[in-house]
């Protein structure tokens, strides 16, 4: 059974913390148009607040369709998200920009999350007494999860908490020794290339082409090989430190 609960996670200042960047020679060098995109989805409602967790970061801006712009955030390397906007209507849209919870949001939302995972008939039923558990809670920002795990000895229950139209509810209960290895896999991936697509070296190399695929593959010290192929050549190919969030190298044949 799954249980439902309102939750705000995020209690952010309204505070722009990136006047450097958009006084910043960088920032003065883009196009016209490009500077109007960043201003509108940096100063938005949406990303405002988060940007102010992200001291220091930087942006590029490319055009997208017509009048939409797709604008992305970084910080040394480190992609921190994207949105578009569109110039003519000045509608942002599309923000992902994820940020972990402060300490006192976490200290906040953790009892909350524990009496719905207590509330779950499931959890009740495979726990039984859960003060004989150890408990661990993680939160990933990048699919916007909470994973409530619980260890006893050999045993292990796992709980997923995902967020649908604003609320939160146990989407899934787990057991975290069989966890799911090419699940893990794919997510990776997928943040590996969306990391090396928003390098701005990687966007110039790219720039000229259409139709193109993107291949990618972990090696053994957790970095990402990430090429981008026509289906006549590769056109480039990238090392991305999936830990560290940014773009090691860039090659091309």
């Amino acid at each position: 059974m799954k249980r439902w609960l309102g939750v705000a996670l995020l209690v952010l200042a309204p505070v722009l913390a990136a006047g450097s960047f958009l006084k910043s020679r960088e920032f003065k060098s883009l196009e016209p148009a490009a500077r109007r995109a960043i201003v509108l989805v940096a100063k938005s409602r949406e990303a405002r607040p988060r940007l102010a967790r992200y001291p220091g970061w930087s942006a590029g801006a490319e055009e997208d369709d017509g009048a939409v712009w797709h604008v992305w955030f970084e910080r040394e390397d480190e992609w921190l998200g994207e949105a578009y906007v569109d110039l003519d209507t000045k509608e942002v849209h599309d923000v992902y920009l994820p940020v972990d919870p402060t300490p006192a949001e976490r200290a906040r939302i953790l009892p909350q999350l524990r009496r719905l995972v207590a509330r779950d008939a499931e959890v009740q039923a495979l726990l039984e007494d859960p003060a004989d558990w150890e408990e661990e809670i993680e939160y990933d920002k990048w699919d916007d999860v909470w994973y409530v795990r619980y260890w006893r000895g050999e045993d292990a229950v796992g709980v997923r908490i995902a967020r649908d139209e604003g609320r939160w509810r146990v989407e899934e209960v787990f057991d975290p020794l069989a966890f799911d290895a090419e699940q893990e896999r794919r997510r990776a991936r997928n943040r590996a290339v969306r990391i090396a697509y928003a390098s701005e070296r990687v966007g110039e190399l790219l720039e000229p082409y259409d139709g193109w695929k993107v291949y990618a593959e972990p090696d053994a010290e957790g970095r990402w090989t990430v090429s981008f192929a026509t289906p006549e050549k590769t056109i480039l190919t990238a090392l991305v430190d999936l830990a560290g969030a940014r773009v090691l190298a860039v090659e091309t044949p």
